[in-house]
């Protein structure tokens, strides 16, 4: 495929391309392609308007408050979330009315009830009088100023925090393309420049940690768009439009990072050929010929590449390879080469064989125990890209530039593993851990022995607060062993946790490997007598350990503790991912109460009936007292 005459494709038949579109993979093939800063406000609405027609619910609902116009940016939002597979819903108010939309009782935003709000204000429209007279105002007037608009913003976003379930997205400011003092506003005493780059920090650090509140970063966006084409002064003056239209395409992509990760649905794990990590063919040029490291354009170039997977694994991603080349040639590159930034314990999958890829990613997301949908593919090859896209849908394929300069921009442009705050000692796969998973399993009669050497111990506690964003992470991310598969808002998660009537644990585990952080949660709901099992999940990280039958120990207890509690009762709902779960509760001792032809399963279990499953090589510890070994 010709990648560079595909990137100029004619808008209007990329429209017909998505009138004719079957699914959500195929809108998002056919609008990969286009640079959305290069089209102009007409292809926007004709590409607008043909998803519109379309037939379907939003899967993300956005307010869009500001002072100044932002009308056009729900089409650039349409395009930019079509291509990220999600539907949008717009609510708009952009004539300065955001402080009446949180603070009144039946306004436009609440009856919107938006899943996401931002809130985009311009400094001089905000602070007309002091920003016209800022270069006569005093450094003291600055700091001032300074300290009012960063209190008048937090100030907003507490009162849309008790008004509102949505996460906010609180735009900073960006700094001035030429400041009125040219190069002499760095030596002024708080210019301009020092101005906007306080005020911003000052932002950042009132919000950072919020589990509700994110920092939308357009100084940054402004900074890569190039801050002097950010605002075109003829729509300015005409319609109060502060932002020109191609830096509305900027925003949406912004803004789908933000939705995806708010939604919680990163994707977890990038596989990629193994050639791609280097300048060569391994299988041709062996391991003492392919490229990498100082010294050679190219590689460079690779070392780069390197040091970004590294930087992704770091927050948590898993990675992955397949490679048509034997496994003596793999082993002798990664050890002879001690130039490389990744080694080959870094790959938490391996595959060796002269299989099509997409055969390679489904047995690799096997051997993990991971849904293919969670899954990014990136490989040179566009033959094995389209393989992969038409084989396996659900997995993104993506298709590496052929120019080794742009391989790092090429991750960087990816969304699907973005999320709201990193905790990579809780988010990171254990990855001796995952490659002894892969490797064959033990006789069953020696499973038990092969456990006992993990040294698997778990603490489980009654979650907190400051809980709140791991937590939520677990109720969006956990898909495999997860009963019920709700996903909880941030704000209903607070609930939970306040609530009388609701008693919400996490478990956090550490083996032989170290702490693996925050793996499981549970949430029961107390209705006179009966104890509810509303959610148990856990991350597949720790599969197949037996902790989820401690974690069901726990519960048990909860029931048996006190006398009052006359019995258990849950249920399970099967979702396309948590086939692994759908005899859970029978194997935990539960009785069937009712199968409904939804697949729905409502399970019971009296005091009188409630026994332990022996899990004997955990060692659980419940709010800081040792249980011992289940």
């Amino acid at each position: 495929m010709d990648r560079q005459r595909d990137s100029k494709l004619e808008p209007r038949a990329v429209a017909e391309a998505l009138a004719k579109a079957p699914d959500a993979a195929a809108l998002q093939r056919a609008l990969l392609p286009l640079d959305l800063e290069k089209l102009t406000s007409n292809e926007v609405s004709l590409l607008s308007r043909t998803l519109l027609a379309r037939p379907g619910e939003p899967d993300v609902r956005i307010a869009y408050l500001a002072n100044f116009t932002l009308d056009p940016l729900p089409r650039w939002v349409d395009l930019c979330f079509a291509r990220e597979r999600l539907r949008a819903a717009h609510y708009i108010e952009s004539t300065g009315q955001y402080v009446e939309e949180v603070l009144g009782d039946e306004t436009g935003l609440a009856a919107f009830a938006p899943h996401l709000v931002l809130l985009a204000l311009s400094l001089r429209r905000l602070r007309p009088e002091a920003w016209t007279r800022f270069a006569a105002l005093s450094p003291a007037e600055r700091r001032d100023l300074r300290e009012e608009v960063a209190s008048h913003v937090e100030s907003w976003a507490l009162a849309a925090l008790d008004r509102t379930p949505a996460t906010l997205l609180v735009a900073n400011f960006p700094g001035p393309a030429q400041p009125a003092f040219g190069v002499a506003d760095l030596n002024a005493e708080y210019g301009e420049t020092e101005f906007f780059l306080d005020l911003n920090l000052d932002l950042l650090r009132r919000f950072k940690g919020h589990p509700r509140v994110q920092i939308f970063d357009l100084d940054r966006l402004a900074s890569r768009f190039g801050k002097d084409r950010v605002r075109d002064r003829r729509m300015d003056y005409l319609a109060q439009m502060e932002w020109s239209f191609p830096f509305l395409g900027c925003v949406a992509a912004e803004l789908a990072r933000h939705a995806r990760a708010a939604r919680g649905q990163g994707r977890k794990g990038l596989v990629l050929d193994l050639d791609t990590l280097w300048a060569g063919a391994l299988a041709e040029d062996g391991p003492a010929g392919v490229r990498i490291g100082a010294g050679d354009p190219e590689g460079e170039a690779f070392l780069d590449f390197q040091r970004r997977l590294k930087a992704l694994q770091a927050q948590g991603v898993l990675l992955a390879a397949c490679s048509r080349s034997n496994r003596g040639d793999v082993r002798e590159v990664f050890d002879s080469r001690p130039e490389m930034p990744l080694q080959l314990d870094d790959l938490t999958a391996l595959d060796l064989s002269w299989q099509p890829r997409h055969e390679g990613v489904r047995k690799m997301a096997a051997t993990l125990g991971l849904d293919t949908s969670s899954l990014v593919f990136m490989d040179a090859n566009p033959a094995e890209v389209s393989l992969v896209q038409q084989m396996l849908p659900e997995v993104k394929a993506v298709l590496l530039p052929a120019d080794p300069a742009d391989l790092t921009a090429a991750l960087d442009r990816l969304t699907d593993f973005e999320r709201t705050s990193v905790s990579p000692a809780e988010d990171a796969w254990p990855l001796g851990q995952h490659r002894e998973c892969a490797a064959p399993r033990p006789a069953v009669g020696d499973l038990g022995s092969c456990l006992a050497t993990l040294r698997t111990e778990l603490a489980i506690t009654r979650a907190r607060r400051g809980d709140l964003p791991r937590i939520h992470q677990l109720f969006t991310r956990a898909s495999q062993l997860n009963l019920t598969s709700p996903r909880y808002t941030p704000s209903e998660v607070e609930r939970f946790i306040a609530s009388p009537i609701c008693e919400l644990w996490m478990v956090r585990a550490r083996d032989r490997f170290g702490d693996q952080g925050t793996v499981g949660a549970i949430l029961l709901r107390r209705d006179g007598r009966i104890v509810y099992i509303d959610s148990f999940l856990m991350s597949c990280r720790v599969m197949g350990r037996g902790i989820e039958t401690a974690m069901m120990n726990h519960v048990k207890h909860r029931l048996l503790d006190e006398p009052g509690h006359l019995e258990l009762r849950g249920r399970y709902l099967p979702t396309p991912r948590n086939k692994p779960v759908e005899t859970f509760y029978d194997d935990q001792g539960f009785r069937l109460l009712e199968r409904r032809d939804s697949g729905e399963k409502l399970y019971v279990l009296r005091r009188t009936e409630a026994r332990e499953r022996p899990c004997e090589w955990i060692e659980v510890v419940q709010d800081g007292v040792a249980l011992g070994m289940w």
